[in-house]
Protein backbone atom coordinates (compact mmCIF):
# COMPACT_ATOMS: atom_id res chain seq x y z
CA UNK A 1 0.00 0.00 0.00
CA UNK A 2 1.32 3.91 -0.97
CA UNK A 3 -0.82 5.47 1.83
CA UNK A 4 1.08 6.41 4.94
CA UNK A 5 -0.26 4.58 7.91
CA UNK A 6 -2.23 7.60 9.39
CA UNK A 7 -3.75 8.47 6.10
CA UNK A 8 -4.93 4.49 6.27
CA UNK A 9 -6.28 4.89 10.17
CA UNK A 10 -8.85 7.32 8.69
CA UNK A 11 -12.34 6.74 8.97
CA UNK A 12 -14.29 9.06 6.05
CA UNK A 13 -17.76 8.44 5.00
CA UNK A 14 -19.50 9.83 2.12
CA UNK A 15 -23.51 10.33 2.29
CA UNK A 16 -25.43 10.43 -0.37
CA UNK A 17 -29.66 11.40 0.08
CA UNK A 18 -31.15 9.26 -2.29
CA UNK A 19 -33.42 11.00 -5.13
CA UNK A 20 -32.89 13.63 -3.34
CA UNK A 21 -35.51 16.01 -5.17
CA UNK A 22 -37.88 13.75 -5.48
CA UNK A 23 -37.81 12.17 -1.70
CA UNK A 24 -38.65 15.82 -0.92
CA UNK A 25 -41.14 16.43 -2.67
CA UNK A 26 -42.78 12.95 -1.63
CA UNK A 27 -42.53 14.64 2.08
CA UNK A 28 -44.70 17.62 0.78
CA UNK A 29 -47.22 15.58 -0.99
CA UNK A 30 -47.40 11.90 0.07
CA UNK A 31 -49.62 10.84 -2.78
CA UNK A 32 -46.56 11.16 -5.15
CA UNK A 33 -45.13 7.83 -3.15
CA UNK A 34 -46.77 5.00 -5.00
CA UNK A 35 -46.16 7.09 -8.92
CA UNK A 36 -43.51 7.65 -11.39
CA UNK A 37 -43.17 11.21 -11.31
CA UNK A 38 -39.67 13.05 -11.81
CA UNK A 39 -38.83 16.61 -11.02
CA UNK A 40 -38.29 18.93 -13.70
CA UNK A 41 -39.71 20.06 -17.35
CA UNK A 42 -42.46 17.65 -19.12
CA UNK A 43 -42.50 20.09 -22.23
CA UNK A 44 -40.78 18.91 -25.84
CA UNK A 45 -38.19 21.61 -23.99
CA UNK A 46 -38.24 20.29 -20.50
CA UNK A 47 -35.06 18.05 -18.61
CA UNK A 48 -35.44 15.74 -16.12
CA UNK A 49 -34.04 17.21 -13.11
CA UNK A 50 -34.00 13.42 -11.13
CA UNK A 51 -36.93 10.42 -11.30
CA UNK A 52 -38.56 8.69 -8.35
CA UNK A 53 -36.87 4.65 -8.46
CA UNK A 54 -40.66 4.14 -9.99
CA UNK A 55 -39.72 6.12 -12.67
CA UNK A 56 -36.15 4.86 -12.91
CA UNK A 57 -37.79 1.21 -13.66
CA UNK A 58 -39.19 2.72 -17.13
CA UNK A 59 -35.26 4.07 -17.86
CA UNK A 60 -36.36 7.48 -17.04
CA UNK A 61 -33.38 9.43 -16.04
CA UNK A 62 -31.89 12.88 -14.83
CA UNK A 63 -30.87 15.11 -17.58
CA UNK A 64 -33.10 13.36 -20.25
CA UNK A 65 -35.33 15.32 -21.83
CA UNK A 66 -39.00 15.44 -20.88
CA UNK A 67 -40.31 14.45 -23.98
CA UNK A 68 -38.20 11.37 -24.25
CA UNK A 69 -39.25 10.67 -20.46
CA UNK A 70 -42.76 10.80 -21.07
CA UNK A 71 -42.14 8.37 -24.06
CA UNK A 72 -40.40 5.89 -22.16
CA UNK A 73 -43.35 6.06 -19.77
CA UNK A 74 -46.70 7.51 -20.45
CA UNK A 75 -47.72 7.91 -16.88
CA UNK A 76 -45.00 10.08 -15.49
CA UNK A 77 -46.13 13.18 -13.99
CA UNK A 78 -43.52 15.96 -13.14
CA UNK A 79 -43.42 18.15 -10.68
CA UNK A 80 -41.67 22.09 -11.04
CA UNK A 81 -38.41 22.21 -9.21
CA UNK A 82 -38.18 24.10 -6.21
CA UNK A 83 -34.87 25.10 -5.12
CA UNK A 84 -35.02 26.97 -2.27
CA UNK A 85 -37.22 24.11 -0.52
CA UNK A 86 -34.08 21.80 -1.50
CA UNK A 87 -31.90 24.16 -0.04
CA UNK A 88 -33.59 24.51 3.55
CA UNK A 89 -34.26 20.93 3.42
CA UNK A 90 -30.42 20.24 2.81
CA UNK A 91 -29.32 22.91 5.22
CA UNK A 92 -31.80 20.54 8.30
CA UNK A 93 -29.89 17.47 7.16
CA UNK A 94 -26.52 19.23 7.85
CA UNK A 95 -27.83 20.40 11.11
CA UNK A 96 -28.54 16.74 12.09
CA UNK A 97 -25.04 15.72 10.43
CA UNK A 98 -23.42 18.23 12.91
CA UNK A 99 -24.96 16.93 15.75
CA UNK A 100 -22.72 13.60 14.85
CA UNK A 101 -19.37 15.41 14.02
CA UNK A 102 -18.39 18.81 13.30
CA UNK A 103 -16.14 17.53 10.89
CA UNK A 104 -18.51 17.79 8.15
CA UNK A 105 -18.50 18.94 4.51
CA UNK A 106 -21.46 19.39 1.99
CA UNK A 107 -19.91 18.17 -1.16
CA UNK A 108 -23.55 19.12 -3.17
CA UNK A 109 -26.72 19.83 -2.25
CA UNK A 110 -27.50 15.80 -1.00
CA UNK A 111 -23.82 14.64 -0.79
CA UNK A 112 -22.17 15.40 2.36
CA UNK A 113 -18.55 13.71 3.71
CA UNK A 114 -17.85 13.36 7.30
CA UNK A 115 -14.73 12.27 9.14
CA UNK A 116 -15.63 10.06 11.99
CA UNK A 117 -11.42 9.19 12.62
CA UNK A 118 -12.06 9.71 16.25
CA UNK A 119 -15.22 10.33 17.00
CA UNK A 120 -16.50 8.46 20.27
CA UNK A 121 -20.16 7.53 19.44
CA UNK A 122 -20.32 3.78 19.16
CA UNK A 123 -17.60 3.10 20.13
CA UNK A 124 -16.00 4.67 17.07
CA UNK A 125 -17.52 2.38 14.94
CA UNK A 126 -18.17 4.20 11.18
CA UNK A 127 -20.49 1.76 9.95
CA UNK A 128 -22.66 1.88 13.28
CA UNK A 129 -22.63 5.81 13.23
CA UNK A 130 -23.61 6.02 9.78
CA UNK A 131 -26.49 3.24 10.58
CA UNK A 132 -27.70 5.57 13.09
CA UNK A 133 -27.51 8.72 11.13
CA UNK A 134 -29.55 7.07 8.12
CA UNK A 135 -31.92 5.31 10.58
CA UNK A 136 -32.34 9.19 11.85
CA UNK A 137 -33.22 10.83 7.99
CA UNK A 138 -35.11 7.68 7.41
CA UNK A 139 -37.48 8.97 10.58
CA UNK A 140 -37.65 12.36 8.70
CA UNK A 141 -38.67 10.60 5.32
CA UNK A 142 -35.54 10.77 3.54
CA UNK A 143 -33.26 8.00 2.80
CA UNK A 144 -29.71 7.75 2.18
CA UNK A 145 -27.04 5.77 1.05
CA UNK A 146 -23.00 5.63 2.29
CA UNK A 147 -19.81 4.99 1.99
CA UNK A 148 -17.14 4.48 4.23
CA UNK A 149 -13.30 3.93 3.91
CA UNK A 150 -10.35 6.20 4.50
CA UNK A 151 -9.83 7.98 2.12
CA UNK A 152 -13.01 10.34 -0.02
CA UNK A 153 -12.44 8.80 -3.25
CA UNK A 154 -13.35 5.34 -2.47
CA UNK A 155 -15.68 6.25 0.59
CA UNK A 156 -17.76 8.15 -2.77
CA UNK A 157 -17.46 5.18 -5.26
CA UNK A 158 -18.68 2.93 -1.93
CA UNK A 159 -21.74 4.80 -1.30
CA UNK A 160 -22.80 4.10 -5.23
CA UNK A 161 -22.89 0.03 -4.18
CA UNK A 162 -25.98 -0.57 -2.21
CA UNK A 163 -28.31 1.82 -3.24
CA UNK A 164 -30.94 3.19 -2.45
CA UNK A 165 -30.93 2.56 1.03
CA UNK A 166 -27.72 0.88 2.34
CA UNK A 167 -24.40 1.15 2.84
CA UNK A 168 -20.94 -0.26 1.71
CA UNK A 169 -17.47 -0.27 3.78
CA UNK A 170 -14.09 -0.45 2.54
CA UNK A 171 -11.49 -1.58 4.81
CA UNK A 172 -7.97 -0.17 4.26
CA UNK A 173 -6.27 -3.57 3.99
CA UNK A 174 -9.14 -4.51 0.58
CA UNK A 175 -8.28 -0.50 -0.65
CA UNK A 176 -5.91 -1.33 -3.73
CA UNK A 177 -8.15 -4.46 -4.87
CA UNK A 178 -11.07 -2.63 -4.74
CA UNK A 179 -9.90 0.09 -7.03
CA UNK A 180 -8.52 -2.46 -8.57
CA UNK A 181 -11.87 -4.32 -9.72
CA UNK A 182 -13.43 -0.88 -10.82
CA UNK A 183 -14.26 -0.04 -14.37
CA UNK A 184 -12.08 3.55 -14.60
CA UNK A 185 -15.61 5.10 -15.49
CA UNK A 186 -16.34 5.12 -12.19
CA UNK A 187 -13.43 6.84 -10.77
CA UNK A 188 -14.37 10.76 -10.21
CA UNK A 189 -13.14 13.14 -12.57
CA UNK A 190 -12.67 10.40 -15.21
CA UNK A 191 -15.48 11.66 -18.12
CA UNK A 192 -16.34 10.48 -21.61
CA UNK A 193 -13.08 12.04 -23.43
CA UNK A 194 -10.81 10.96 -20.91
CA UNK A 195 -12.99 7.55 -20.99
CA UNK A 196 -12.49 7.06 -24.56
CA UNK A 197 -8.43 7.84 -24.22
CA UNK A 198 -7.86 5.75 -22.22
CA UNK A 199 -9.99 2.40 -23.06
CA UNK A 200 -8.34 2.88 -27.11
CA UNK A 201 -4.69 2.69 -25.07
CA UNK A 202 -5.70 -0.65 -23.34
CA UNK A 203 -6.51 0.63 -19.95
CA UNK A 204 -10.59 -0.45 -18.78
CA UNK A 205 -9.69 -1.08 -14.77
CA UNK A 206 -8.37 0.44 -11.97
CA UNK A 207 -5.65 -1.93 -12.32
CA UNK A 208 -4.79 -1.53 -15.22
CA UNK A 209 -3.92 2.30 -14.01
CA UNK A 210 -2.22 0.93 -11.08
CA UNK A 211 0.42 -1.03 -13.17
CA UNK A 212 0.97 1.35 -16.29
CA UNK A 213 3.69 3.64 -16.64
CA UNK A 214 3.44 6.75 -15.54
CA UNK A 215 4.86 8.63 -18.59
CA UNK A 216 2.38 6.66 -21.12
CA UNK A 217 -0.93 7.75 -18.50
CA UNK A 218 0.98 11.56 -18.87
CA UNK A 219 1.37 11.06 -22.80
CA UNK A 220 -2.24 10.51 -22.69
CA UNK A 221 -4.21 12.64 -20.39
CA UNK A 222 -1.20 15.43 -19.61
CA UNK A 223 1.24 15.34 -16.83
CA UNK A 224 -0.64 16.48 -13.84
CA UNK A 225 -3.89 14.55 -14.53
CA UNK A 226 -2.03 11.24 -15.26
CA UNK A 227 -0.12 11.68 -12.13
CA UNK A 228 -3.50 12.28 -9.91
CA UNK A 229 -5.43 9.26 -11.82
CA UNK A 230 -2.55 6.82 -11.05
CA UNK A 231 -2.45 8.24 -7.29
CA UNK A 232 -5.81 7.94 -7.01
CA UNK A 233 -5.78 4.29 -8.61
CA UNK A 234 -3.05 3.22 -6.13
CA UNK A 235 -5.27 4.28 -3.15
CA UNK A 236 -3.23 7.48 -2.18
CA UNK A 237 -5.79 10.31 -1.74
CA UNK A 238 -4.81 12.17 1.34
CA UNK A 239 -7.67 15.29 0.70
CA UNK A 240 -8.86 15.90 4.04
CA UNK A 241 -13.10 17.11 5.15
CA UNK A 242 -12.68 20.75 4.49
CA UNK A 243 -15.79 21.92 6.91
CA UNK A 244 -15.26 26.02 5.16
CA UNK A 245 -16.15 25.87 1.26
CA UNK A 246 -15.32 28.17 -0.97
CA UNK A 247 -17.26 28.92 -4.13
CA UNK A 248 -15.28 28.24 -6.74
CA UNK A 249 -17.52 29.93 -9.06
CA UNK A 250 -21.09 31.75 -9.83
CA UNK A 251 -23.03 31.53 -12.87
CA UNK A 252 -26.47 31.77 -13.99
CA UNK A 253 -28.41 29.78 -17.05
CA UNK A 254 -31.88 29.75 -18.60
CA UNK A 255 -33.54 27.45 -20.89
CA UNK A 256 -35.35 29.75 -23.59
CA UNK A 257 -39.00 29.35 -23.80
CA UNK A 258 -38.45 29.53 -27.62
CA UNK A 259 -35.47 29.12 -29.68
CA UNK A 260 -33.65 31.69 -30.51
CA UNK A 261 -32.87 32.48 -34.25
CA UNK A 262 -30.79 35.90 -34.19
CA UNK A 263 -27.49 37.23 -31.89
CA UNK A 264 -29.63 40.42 -31.79
CA UNK A 265 -32.03 38.27 -29.71
CA UNK A 266 -29.64 36.66 -27.65
CA UNK A 267 -27.59 39.96 -26.81
CA UNK A 268 -31.37 41.05 -25.68
CA UNK A 269 -31.75 38.52 -23.23
CA UNK A 270 -28.55 38.90 -21.59
CA UNK A 271 -28.81 42.30 -21.16
CA UNK A 272 -32.22 42.11 -19.94
CA UNK A 273 -32.30 39.18 -17.43
CA UNK A 274 -28.94 37.13 -17.09
CA UNK A 275 -26.54 40.32 -16.72
CA UNK A 276 -29.06 41.00 -13.70
CA UNK A 277 -29.02 37.89 -12.27
CA UNK A 278 -25.26 37.61 -11.87
CA UNK A 279 -25.00 40.62 -10.47
CA UNK A 280 -27.36 40.06 -7.88
CA UNK A 281 -25.56 36.41 -7.23
CA UNK A 282 -22.40 37.99 -7.25
CA UNK A 283 -23.38 40.14 -4.19
CA UNK A 284 -22.02 43.22 -5.62
CA UNK A 285 -23.11 46.74 -6.80
CA UNK A 286 -20.76 47.28 -8.99
CA UNK A 287 -19.04 44.87 -11.47
CA UNK A 288 -15.56 45.99 -10.79
CA UNK A 289 -15.59 45.16 -7.36
CA UNK A 290 -15.73 41.11 -7.95
CA UNK A 291 -12.13 40.03 -8.81
CA UNK A 292 -12.46 36.67 -10.46
CA UNK A 293 -9.83 34.49 -12.53
CA UNK A 294 -11.77 34.29 -15.94
CA UNK A 295 -15.89 34.85 -17.92
CA UNK A 296 -16.96 31.85 -19.92
CA UNK A 297 -20.73 32.04 -22.13
CA UNK A 298 -22.58 28.87 -22.76
CA UNK A 299 -24.28 28.17 -25.75
CA UNK A 300 -26.78 25.11 -26.10
CA UNK A 301 -28.07 24.81 -29.62
CA UNK A 302 -31.13 23.13 -30.69
CA UNK A 303 -29.77 19.65 -31.48
CA UNK A 304 -28.47 20.06 -27.90
CA UNK A 305 -25.00 19.72 -28.44
CA UNK A 306 -23.26 23.00 -26.48
CA UNK A 307 -20.18 25.08 -26.86
CA UNK A 308 -18.49 27.34 -24.32
CA UNK A 309 -15.73 30.14 -24.63
CA UNK A 310 -13.85 31.21 -22.00
CA UNK A 311 -11.27 34.27 -21.10
CA UNK A 312 -8.94 35.02 -18.44
CA UNK A 313 -9.97 38.47 -16.57
CA UNK A 314 -9.15 39.98 -13.12
CA UNK A 315 -12.66 41.56 -12.50
CA UNK A 316 -16.08 41.51 -14.34
CA UNK A 317 -16.93 43.02 -17.63
CA UNK A 318 -20.06 43.04 -18.97
CA UNK A 319 -18.64 44.15 -22.36
CA UNK A 320 -16.23 40.56 -22.27
CA UNK A 321 -19.64 38.60 -21.38
CA UNK A 322 -20.96 40.57 -25.45
CA UNK A 323 -17.66 39.49 -27.06
CA UNK A 324 -17.69 35.94 -25.56
CA UNK A 325 -21.51 35.64 -26.63
CA UNK A 326 -20.55 36.89 -30.24
CA UNK A 327 -17.15 33.99 -30.22
CA UNK A 328 -19.96 31.49 -28.90
CA UNK A 329 -22.71 32.16 -31.74
CA UNK A 330 -20.03 32.20 -34.31
CA UNK A 331 -20.05 28.45 -33.90
CA UNK A 332 -23.92 27.51 -34.26
CA UNK A 333 -23.83 26.84 -38.05
CA UNK A 334 -27.20 26.51 -39.01
CA UNK A 335 -28.81 25.51 -35.34
CA UNK A 336 -30.85 27.62 -33.21
CA UNK A 337 -29.96 28.52 -29.44
CA UNK A 338 -32.21 26.84 -27.07
CA UNK A 339 -30.18 27.86 -23.94
CA UNK A 340 -27.95 30.61 -22.52
CA UNK A 341 -25.33 30.57 -19.69
CA UNK A 342 -23.25 32.65 -18.16
CA UNK A 343 -20.51 32.19 -15.53
CA UNK A 344 -17.42 33.74 -13.81
CA UNK A 345 -14.20 31.53 -11.99
CA UNK A 346 -13.26 32.77 -8.58
CA UNK A 347 -9.87 33.08 -7.51
CA UNK A 348 -9.03 30.07 -5.16
CA UNK A 349 -7.41 30.36 -1.74
CA UNK A 350 -5.83 26.75 -1.69
CA UNK A 351 -5.66 25.57 -5.75
CA UNK A 352 -4.52 21.78 -3.72
CA UNK A 353 -8.01 21.07 -2.37
CA UNK A 354 -10.05 20.03 -5.55
CA UNK A 355 -12.79 17.55 -5.22
CA UNK A 356 -12.22 15.77 -8.62
CA UNK A 357 -9.76 15.09 -10.97
CA UNK A 358 -11.80 16.98 -13.46
CA UNK A 359 -9.84 15.35 -16.22
CA UNK A 360 -12.29 16.26 -19.45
Amino acid sequence: MSADLSINTRKIALLDLDAFFASAEVLRDPSLQHRPFAVGGGSERGVVATANYLARQFGVRSAMSGAHARRLCPQLHFVKPDHRYYRELSTKILEVLTQVTEQVEPASIDEFYLDLTDNPLHQGSASLIMEAVRSELRALGLTASAGISCQKMVAKIASEERKPDGQFVVPPDQLEAYIAQLNLKRIPGVGPKSLERLQHAGYYLGKDIQTAELAALQRLLGDKAGWLLQQRCQGIDPRPVVTERVRKSVGCEETLRHDLQHLREVERFLDEILLPQLQKRLGQQRWQDTLIKSQTVKLKFNDFQQTTVSRTARKVSPSLFYQLIREAWDRRGQRSVRLVGLSVALPDPDEQLQLELNLD
